[in-house]
């Protein structure tokens, strides 16, 4: 077991390589751990049947131009035994920014000890829009004296490529990807050149502990680093009762100087039966947003398409 998990590590050892030193430009998620496809394309292929995630997340509620995503994903069965392939969705708002996101992955993977290794690619598109003649836009003198705001709706289209790594045993998962190995140009005008896709690096690991016959706990951790940013962290705990209802804590690093971090999640889930489960989560911020703003929400629905043959999980796919 020792030489797999070296194995491992020297894997994602290769992913952290790849970064070349880490602001943070993709969606963060309080239910991180029921969203791992769309960070880490190794993930796909997972199960062995076909799964849909749909989730929203609305931050900073209150606030007039506060971030939206939506994000959907359908991960299909292996295929062989061995290979595995996903879909991901995503749109994401904030004032008069828009991106949409769409996204394919394929992983392999190769039987480890007790566990499996997946290694996995990403190749995505994303379009970015810029709307300023968007009715909400305000400016103290006006906007149409404004010389410095132009009239107009901008829009651009990228492509990007990424890697990740995935180990995982019925106990015990450890994952890193990099989505975007590529630093697309993301400026509306081409000629000029400000900004590029920063490359975001994840790592992922989680357990469950087994706690008498019903209950059970599954700690898990993802860090998040981008170049030109500090490393952000979340850490959640979930106690799960007959693999049907679970609850837990997410808390999550961040925020500004002298803050005690960025947020902390109430996150309630029912697995509703072995096809449904529903999920949701209140973030209370602890920086000095919020003072202004009323907390974030996430509200997630999964559906199983599960064969007939198989009867009920042992342990719950979407942590593991």
């Amino acid at each position: 077991m020792r030489k797999e998990l070296l194995i491992v590590m020297s894997v994602i050892g290769l992913v952290l390589i790849g970064t070349n030193g880490f602001g943070q430009q993709q969606q963060m998620y309080t239910q991180f751990m029921y969203n791992k496809l769309s960070v880490n394309p190794a993930y796909s292929g997972n199960e062995n049947y076909t799964s849909f995630t749909l989730m929203h997340r609305s931050q900073w509620i209150g606030l007039k131009g506060a971030p939206q995503a939506q994000v959907f994903t359908i991960n299909f069965p292996r295929i062989a035994g061995r290979l595995g392939a996903g879909l991901n969705f995503e749109r994401q708002s904030i004032g008069i920014t828009e991106k949409i996101t769409y996204e394919g992955m394929y992983a392999y993977k190769f039987s480890m000890g007790i566990g499996t290794l997946s290694m996995g690619m990403n190749v995505s598109g994303r379009s970015y829009v810029q709307d300023y003649t968007d009715p909400s836009l305000y400016a103290i003198q006006g906007i149409q004296n404004d010389p410095s705001i132009p009239l107009d709706r901008f829009a651009n289209h990228v492509f990007n490529a990424g890697f990740g790594v995935y180990y995982n045993t019925k106990v015990f998962y450890v994952g890193a990807s990099v989505p975007r190995m590529i630093r697309s140009e993301l400026d509306f005008d081409k000629n000029n050149f400000f900004s590029t896709e920063v490359r975001h690096l994840y790592v992922m690991t989680g357990g469950s502990i087994a706690y008498k016959q019903d209950f059970r706990f599954t700690p898990q951790v993802l860090i998040r680093m981008a170049e030109n940013s500090p490393f952000t962290f979340d850490i959640n705990m979930m106690a799960v009762y007959k693999d049907k209802y679970s609850g837990g804590l997410t808390y999550r690093s961040g925020g500004g100087p002298g803050d005690w971090g960025e947020s902390i999640g109430v996150i309630a889930s029912l697995q509703v039966n072995e096809r449904w489960m529903t999920s949701f989560a209140y973030d209370f911020t602890l920086s000095d947003i919020q003072t202004v703003d009323h907390g974030s929400v996430e509200l997630c629905l999964f559906y199983n398409l599960v064969p007939k043959k198989i009867k009920t999980a042992v342990v719950n796919p979407r942590y593991f």
